[in-house]
């Protein structure tokens, strides 16, 4: 998965997408895939894409494999949302959680919304600060890697001797 995401990403590189736009496509990709309601995060990335006028592809590309992050965050995200605003922890593991959904969706849902309304609001706290350090972290990335490739499309092609009549 990690090598699918690293293909994408230098080909949206070599295809010309500057660099902090792919950057700022990253991050808010990653963070969007977080959001800690699922099935949601798709619509947010389509949403972002459009007012941002970033890569679609790019964001979904990442929302994809944050998917598992997703899933790890509910927990502690469903935690810091009742620390918060005083609610109590969740007991609940994820595998119950999801055994719950499959057995109950509409009853999970109504258990669970007040937890998650609060998991969102902690989540719309800590979003901000993730996305600025991801953007930090991989711009510096992605503008070598497209210097590199600026590099290589700018240098002659050597000449062989054969190839001339």
């Amino acid at each position: 998965m990690r090598r699918i995401l690293r293909n994408k990403i230098v080909g949206f590189l070599k295809q010309g997408m500057p660099p902090r736009d792919l950057a700022l496509a990253v991050a808010i990709g990653l963070v969007l895939g977080t959001f800690p309601v699922i099935g949601a995060t798709t619509l947010l990335c389509i949403a972002a894409s459009i007012a941002l006028r970033l890569n679609l592809p790019a964001m979904q590309s990442v929302n994809w494999v944050a998917s598992p992050l997703q899933l790890m965050l509910l927990i502690p995200f469903f935690d810091l949302g009742g620390v918060l605003f005083g609610g109590s922890h969740v007991a609940v593991s994820l595998g119950d959680l999801i055994g719950m959904m499959n057995t109950d969706l509409l009853g999970t849902i109504r258990e669970f919304l007040f937890v998650t309304l609060r998991a969102v609001c902690a989540w719309i706290l800590v979003a901000p600060i993730a996305a600025a350090l991801v953007y930090a972290l991989v711009l510096p990335l992605f503008s070598r890697l497209h210097r590199e490739f600026v590099r290589l499309r700018l240098e002659p092609e050597p000449v062989r001797f054969d190839d001339v009549q």
